[in-house]
């Protein structure tokens, strides 16, 4: 079956966002007693492109843009994608400056 396969992002980036991201927090309360019981961390993040462009049928994935603890941004852009039985998506993070880091190696994408 041919589909879009979205492999997203090394455990590497995954790695840094988790430690560099913005964090939000919202406290969910109890509409009796308003005692809260539930605190949610979400990474700051929006989609900034959500054309799908890159799958096979529009269905590629929605590219982020995260803030960062020192009020810089990145985002998710793809890096490659390869076609087997459909597209292969690897995604990498680029800075404001267009430089890209935690890349897919190159035997990493030949190997989909």
């Amino acid at each position: 079956m041919r589909h879009t396969q979205i492999i997203g992002l090394t455990a590497e980036a995954e790695n840094f966002l988790e430690k560099n991201c913005k964090i939000e927090s919202k406290i969910k309360r109890c509409s009796n007693c308003n005692f809260p019981y539930e605190v949610i961390y979400k990474k700051v993040q929006k989609v900034y492109d959500a054309s799908g462009s890159s799958g096979m049928y529009g269905d590629g994935p929605d590219l982020h843009e995260y803030e960062l603890k020192d009020g810089s941004k990145i985002r998710e852009i793809v890096q490659a994608a390869p076609w087997s039985s459909g597209p292969c998506i690897f995604l990498c993070l680029e800075d404001d400056k267009n430089k890209r880091f935690c890349e897919w190696t190159e035997e990493e994408i030949n190997n989909c």
